[in-house]
């Protein structure tokens, strides 16, 4: 299957880290099994009204009479079930249809030459972020892997079709035949471009233009978590288009809070530069081929993470991975910006640019403790300047120094980013993405035990580079 990577092999992972958005969607797709899944609340609800006289039990009901759940317990799940219908409605499948061009038989006939074209389909999953539904106008997160495929003609995909819940279902709301030709679905799909694309980040932008089948929608609008960081024990939730079948929900916690994995998004990968590290978060919540590009929610209905990959390591369960919204919709803000200003040139001028220190920096100590006033297991890592290489950190940061906090003022000296602490080796390279040219960065450091506050202005294009793509 395409799109199923295995990580570089490398003695720190021992787990077989595979992307998660690459269902081969033809008209051989077959409805004739099912794998094993989890029993949940809803599944024993279902089965007590098929017991006489239950017909009409309703959920609360079910809850209190069987599960013996209190008022706080039903009030907790019914709330809940109304959060995760709500995302639904901002979740989308995604079928991105490529072309490869191959020179066919060498011809009889002097000079003439001939190809032949072939396709594939494969499926994904996105969120809307953003929509005007009188426009008939949307923005959508999904996996860079989902419309990247660099042995096709076009590399980024130049059909991509999306899907609102409820009307993404093979064989009724569209067909793949055997040649991997898509019909029947001219009253459901929404056509996308592509707005930005990370290999970098496996993050990419869509824009939906004019679509009728959004102007007649029920469709919502996600929103991402503000939060710097996660925890372990979180209850989350993935929406997604688990093996291709359509948007569906899966819950589970927070396994992990960061940790890397190394994955290339190319089809023939051989040499260790094709890989690249992704921070991600490790979920319970159950992931699938299909389920690439999805927003994973906590209980409020925010998105924390974008889905991008699971374990298929044999004997591995209920270890999927996601990128970290904290990175994801700075990246998506410079990605819409870029279109704004340029139009859309960010697959043909290199992409957009991202604030560079120029500062060489590790992690000296790691320690955890248990934090009894929130009850949370946290982790906390030293950062230390190692090297100052060039500008703008020269004559501001030294070798020594370590990172506590950090703020961002925009250009007008608008607060961009209020003061956060340092205490994780992601933070600072995360919030760099924020960074724009005029913008200052304060940055709070403790330098020969003594902490003090620096100054680093941005004002000038030379402190950006090409990073991103």
């Amino acid at each position: 299957m395409k799109k199923i990577l295995t990580v570089i092999v490398a003695a720190a992972l021992a787990a077989l880290m595979l992307f998660t958005g690459c269902s081969v969607k033809d008209g051989r797709d077959g409805r004739d099994g099912k794998s094993a899944q989890d029993v949940t609340v809803y599944d024993l609800y279902e089965a007590a009204k098929t017991i006489p006289g239950n017909e009409n039990l309703s959920l609360e009901e079910f809850l209190k009479e069987y599960l013996t759940y209190d008022k706080e317990d039903v009030e907790n799940q019914t709330g809940l079930q109304s959060v995760i219908n709500k995302s639904l409605m901002s979740g989308v499948s995604i079928l991105s249809r490529f072309a490869y061009t191959q020179a066919s038989r060498p011809s009889s006939i002097p000079g003439l030459s001939s190809t032949r074209t072939t396709y594939k389909v494969y499926s994904g999953s996105g969120a809307i972020l953003w929509l005007d539904k009188s426009a008939g106008d949307a923005y959508v997160v999904t996996n860079c892997h989902v419309i990247y495929d660099d042995t096709s003609d076009s590399t980024f995909c130049q059909d991509i079709r999306l899907y609102l819940y409820g009307q993404d279902e093979n064989d009724i709301n569209y067909k793949v035949d055997l040649n991997y030709n898509i019909s029947g679905d001219e009253n459901y799909r929404m056509d996308a471009e592509i707005i930005g694309a990370s290999v970098t980040y496996d993050i990419a932008l869509l824009k939906v233009s004019d679509s009728e089948v959004l102007r007649r929608s029920d469709a919502v609008a996600s929103s991402f978590s503000m939060q710097a960081d996660v925890n372990v024990g979180e209850y989350v939730y993935a929406v997604g288009n688990a093996s291709g079948e359509g948007v569906s929900a899966s819950n589970g916690i927070i396994s992990r809070d960061s940790e890397n994995i190394l994955l290339s998004l190319k089809e023939n990968a051989y040499y260790e530069d094709d890989y690249v590290s992704y921070r991600v978060l490790r979920t319970t919540a159950a992931v699938n081929h299909g389920n690439s590009g999805g927003a994973l929610y906590n209980t409020k209905g925010e998105i924390i993470a974008i889905v991008n990959a699971k374990s298929d390591e044999e004997g591995a369960d209920n270890m999927g991975y996601a990128l970290p919204a904290n990175s994801v919709r700075r990246l998506l803000s410079l990605m819409y910006e870029n279109y704004v200003d340029n139009g859309n040139k960010m697959l043909t001028n290199g992409g957009v640019y991202k604030a560079m220190l120029n500062v060489k920096h590790d992690v000296t100590d790691t320690y955890s403790q248990y934090n009894k006033e929130t009850g949370l297991a946290e982790i906390y890592e030293q950062i230390k300047v190692l090297e100052v290489s060039g500008a703008p950190s020269q004559g501001v940061l030294r070798e020594g120094d370590y990172f506590r906090g950090l703020e961002i003022l925009g250009a007008d000296g608008e607060v961009k980013q209020p003061y956060m602490e340092i205490t994780r080796r992601y933070h600072l390279p995360e919030a760099m993405l924020s960074v724009r040219e005029g913008d200052t960065l304060n940055l709070t450091v403790e330098r020969d035990e003594t902490e003090t506050k620096l100054s680093i202005k941005f004002d000038s294009s030379k402190y950006f580079k090409n990073y991103v793509v």
